[in-house]
């Protein structure tokens, strides 16, 4: 499993630092060479920021791991209808 969690530090002080999403990713394929994987996609509610709360699933077929992190994360991002 890969956890993306995005952190917030505000003024950049991490003593009030909080989280404000967080992507949890599984592979499906028991670590095939080329897999496939689930995303859940959660990010907090901020009325303050106009920010809007986000819980989705995404699936990704036959991503070849050789690819890296940063691929796969596009993929997901990529699927997912995020709110403008």
């Amino acid at each position: 499993m890969m956890i993306v969690t995005i952190t917030i530090w505000p003024g950049g002080d991490e003593t009030t630092a909080f989280d404000i999403a967080q992507m949890k990713i599984e592979n499906e394929s028991r670590l095939a060479d080329v897999s496939d994987y689930t995303a859940r996609i959660v990010q907090c509610e901020n009325r303050r920021l106009g920010v809007q709360g986000i819980d989705t699933r995404v699936q990704i077929s036959s991503h070849p791991r050789r690819d890296g992190p940063w691929t796969l994360l596009k993929r997901i991002l990529d699927r997912v209808d995020l709110p403008s």
